[in-house]
């Protein structure tokens, strides 16, 4: 939270409309775990696993459509299956794991989204995974009242890194691309962001490299410490890109 604006009063400039879209796996919710064992459970049976992916394979990874990245693995691990076969056993997966198990949220993202919610901002979830899974997701969270609107992967036809998601949600929202904020934690979704043209806070994430996530305008570990006057302070900035930090 910054300095002098606890996180329940709004900012002067925050009393025009704005909004805050969040991309879910890696950035609401913990749920990489998941995709990862149930890839593993896929690839094990073949000798393979995604421990022999390098850094930069795995930071292409998070973000991009399920089926782009399956196409991947069939192609990395010579896997003698369709890819569309493969992703429809990937996702049944997931989402009978996400039953079994649940889901974490990124540490403070539940307080976070309250204070955005009290402040007046409109909210949208932008997630390149299935729509079934994404309301699941909410759902069990407890999140899904927050938002205004969730777009999935099952509502665009070019995923990020290209913009269309991100512009879908700020059409929702019924806002200019000036006065909205991306939450993203994949290079992907941070490439997507600035392509809408719009400011991107990036939460830290171990398969994005420092490099990558430093194309945001803010990185951040998680939510804690977050408050409205944080995002006031992001479309208070001169231009997207202008005030990439850390803290």
């Amino acid at each position: 939270m910054t300095a002098g604006h606890p996180a329940h009063i709004i900012p002067p400039m925050m009393n025009l409309p704005f909004g805050v879209i969040f991309d879910l796996d890696g950035t609401l919710v913990a749920s990489e775990i998941l995709y990862f064992r149930a890839t593993q459970q896929i690839l094990a049976p073949h000798g393979r696993s995604l421990e022999e992916l390098t850094p930069l394979e795995r930071s292409m990874i998070p973000g991009r459509a399920a089926l782009e990245n399956v196409r991947f693995y069939c192609e990395r691990f010579d896997l003698p299956y369709a890819p569309e076969d493969v992703s429809r056993r990937r996702m049944e997966r997931v989402c009978g794991l996400l039953e079994e198990d649940g889901v974490e949220l990124i540490p403070g993202a539940d307080g976070f989204v309250r204070a955005l919610r009290s402040s007046g901002a409109r909210m949208a979830v932008a997630s390149s995974s299935p729509r079934r899974y994404v309301e699941r997701v909410l759902e069990l969270t407890g999140l899904a009242p927050y938002f205004d609107a969730v777009r999935t992967g099952d509502d665009v036809t070019r995923f990020k890194p290209d913009p269309q998601i991100f512009l879908l949600a700020r059409e929702a929202l019924d806002l200019p691309v000036e006065r909205c904020v991306v939450v993203e934690d994949a290079h992907s979704g941070i490439r997507a962001g600035k392509a809408a043209a719009m400011r991107v806070l990036a939460i830290e994430s171990e398969q994005t490299l420092p490099h990558q996530a430093a194309e945001a305008d803010r990185v951040v570990p998680d939510y804690r410490g977050l408050g409205v006057a944080d995002i006031a302070a992001l479309l208070g900035s001169s231009k997207p890109g202008a005030a990439a930090s850390s803290c």
